[in-house]
């Protein structure tokens, strides 16, 4: 038989190995950590929902499509919502189906959920997204980069281009970038630095759900984050690998309250990778001073962002470049207003909201062995 079906814990093995070939151009089996990975992010996410299950192209018995769906809890005008993510479509290039990717999000869509979300879209899917009935919302596609070492930063984008002229660079860049520090540090010693006296401190689960609620400026959409579900993401985002060791910060003052906060991943000569931040209201650009200050103590070069229309002013006053990063964030809703909301930027969806955070993107998973020892 072929068709469109649910995602079933025996489709491990097919699944994976077909992700290997699809992502990574390899053939073979998947590693036993390869197959525990896909079952806890399908089977065993604290959001578990039967009525919102991955789903499988099967052609003749063999597995020849997939669709992953993780469903999260949401508030759209303060009542609970059903989103499902997408994430990790894939479709066996081998066999000449044109038709699966389109039936597979076909049977998506008419699932029961309240909002279709995806944040990692190519130009290409992206197409077929729409073709489909998706829609793209540029506001929250688009990320913001602040450059914090000039020089290291020039030096870490050449090297993607030309790995051995960055690597020659290096040494200079260091140096130049000692420099523009040294001058830093007397321009602060001759005018003081007259940032408030907050005090960092390790983000809890607890504070970053009072966080959401209290400071995330009352969106007509937001996550409906619990401690026991907050707790299982924020373990799973800290595996994510690729860009480095994640920081979880709280900004506290002096009389104890809580002014913002923000959870970013961050490797020294690296471009750190902001998940989430916000602060009070009237507060975020403080809130951003402080965020760069602690990337540059951690080593990154720059740090990138996904934008949220709210802090559009305060991004631009911090001069960060905003560009369009090469994926797009994509919508569906048959609920009333809830589309809108996204499209006119009344919604508080970051980049732990979505599958940003999951472990797919990272290089642990080799080409060899699945995973690096």
């Amino acid at each position: 038989m072929s068709g469109v079906r649910e995602f079933e814990r025996g489709d491990i093995a097919q699944v994976a190995e077909l992700w290997l070939k699809v992502f990574r151009g390899r053939q073979g089996p998947a590693s036993e950590l390869l197959l525990d990975y896909f079952g806890e992010m399908f089977f065993e996410t604290p959001w578990g929902d039967s009525s919102l299950p991955s789903l499988v192209y099967e052609d003749e018995g063999r597995i020849v499509g997939f669709l992953g769906v993780i469903p999260r809890p949401m508030l759209f005008a303060n009542r609970p919502v059903r989103v499902a993510v997408a994430t990790q479509m894939m479709v066996e290039e081998s066999a000449a189906r044109p038709y699966v990717a389109p039936l597979l999000l076909r049977r998506f869509l008419a699932g029961p959920q309240d909002l279709s979300f995806s944040d990692g879209t190519n130009e290409a899917a992206e197409k077929l997204f729409q073709a489909i009935g998706m829609n793209g919302t540029l506001l929250y596609s688009m990320t913001w980069t602040k450059t914090l070492r000039a020089a290291g930063y020039l030096c870490q984008r050449a090297e993607r281009r030309l790995p051995w002229l960055g690597k020659a660079l290096r040494p200079l860049a260091h140096a130049l970038d000692a420099l523009i520090a040294w001058g830093r540090a007397v321009r602060n010693w001759l005018r003081p630095d007259q940032s408030e006296p907050w005090v960092v401190e390790e983000l809890s689960v607890d504070t970053l759900i009072w966080c959401v609620r209290k400071l995330s400026g009352k969106r007509a959409l937001q996550a409906d984050y619990e401690p026991d579900s907050l707790q299982w993401l924020l373990h799973c985002a800290e595996q994510k690998s690729k860009h480095g060791v994640l920081q979880k910060c709280a900004l506290r003052g002096p009389d104890g309250s809580i002014h913002g906060w923000y959870l970013y991943y961050v490797r020294r000569g690296g471009v750190a990778q902001v998940l989430q931040y916000g602060g009070k209201r009237g507060e975020l650009g403080k809130v951003l001073k402080h965020l760069f200050e602690h990337a540059r103590r951690q080593g990154a070069v720059a740090l990138s962002g996904q934008l949220d229309p709210s802090y559009l002013r305060e991004l631009t006053h911090a001069r960060c470049h905003i560009a369009w990063p090469g994926y797009s964030v994509v919508i569906h809703s048959k609920t009333a207003g809830l589309a809108d909301a996204i499209h006119r930027g009344d919604a508080f969806l970051s980049r732990l909201d979505g599958e940003w955070w999951a472990c797919f993107s990272d290089p642990k998973w080799s080409l060899k062995d699945s995973l690096l020892a």
